[in-house]
């Protein structure tokens, strides 16, 4: 317990200034099969970027990253066999950096794995990690993962249905770790909820779109979050792959850095993408 009570007292605020969202659909709930994943990005305003990534030994992935740190890890990404992994922090836990020898744990699933089952496998990774939650995504199926202190671990697999987070644990064996989940997190978490439940019929990259820019909740607590004053976290980036049952990613993004722009990027990732990767104009 006591390195718990370290970590909260290290970074109090990280959890509010880094809170994300997370969604995902699988199977008959999309249209046409494969999988739909998204995630909100929400922290204290700074500008983040598209990072096309090529490691040795590993595979290529297009990550989004902070555009004014050259080591930032990937918070999200997308690699060249067609997997896609998100994450997002737990209540106020601090990310990888406040964690020495710990992995960037999406960045890692992205170079290492080619499918969810791969991702599932790498249960080294996991105990090498700091307290996160991930989602993964490939073609036929989606994937939560809770990692709590000291490599507690806790997993959800579907290949049909739906999967939706923000920031509290919802395994009951992880919850003692963060017992006070804040209001932004639980009312986000059942706005999505709600959002989800209401369409029968199966979704299609543009329905989790607009739920990903929900603002019914106010400027702090909405899923889409503008901020109640310039300090408050709000949603810098939209992020959204689609993995059809056969045929290539489609990924969209929209960047709104503080002070520029709103940039959007709606990519085909073919193998001839891959051989490019971003020396071509990828925002519109």
């Amino acid at each position: 317990m006591s390195i718990i009570l370290a970590w909260l007292a290290a970074a109090p605020l990280a959890g509010p200034g880094r809170a994300c969202t997370l969604f995902a659909a699988a199977g008959s709930r999309v249209e046409g099969g494969g999988t739909l994943l998204v995630k909100n990005r929400d922290r204290t305003p700074r500008k983040s970027a598209l990072k096309f990534v090529a490691p040795a030994g590993g595979y290529k992935f297009l990550g989004l990253v902070d555009a004014d740190d050259s080591h930032s890890a990937a918070v999200a990404g997308v690699n060249e066999k067609g997997l896609t992994v998100v994450d997002a922090l737990p209540g106020n836990f601090p990310d990888h950096p406040h964690y020495p020898g710990s992995v960037a744990l999406t960045q890692a699933l992205l170079s290492r794995c080619a499918s969810v089952p791969e991702v599932l496998a790498c249960r080294d990774l996991f105990r090498a990690s700091y307290p996160v939650i991930e989602m993964a995504a490939d073609g036929r199926q989606i994937a939560m993962i809770e990692i709590g202190p000291q490599g507690r671990v806790a997993v959800k697999v579907k290949d049909q249905g739906l999967l939706y987070h923000t920031n509290h644990f919802l395994d009951p064996r992880l919850e003692a770790a963060d017992p006070h989940p804040s209001a932004s997190s639980r009312r986000r978490y059942h706005r999505l909820g709600q959002l989800l439940s209401r369409q029968a019929c199966p979704f299609v990259l543009e329905d989790l779109l607009a739920f990903s820019q929900d603002r019914h909740d106010g400027p702090d607590n909405s899923i889409c979050r503008r901020g109640s004053s310039p300090e408050e976290p709000r949603t810098l980036a939209t992020w959204i792959v689609a993995h059809p049952a056969k045929g290539v990613p489609r990924l969209w993004v929209k960047i709104t850095n503080p002070g520029e722009g709103e940039k959007i990027a709606d990519l085909r990732l073919n193998p001839a993408w891959w051989m490019g990767g971003l020396k071509r104009k990828v925002f519109r």
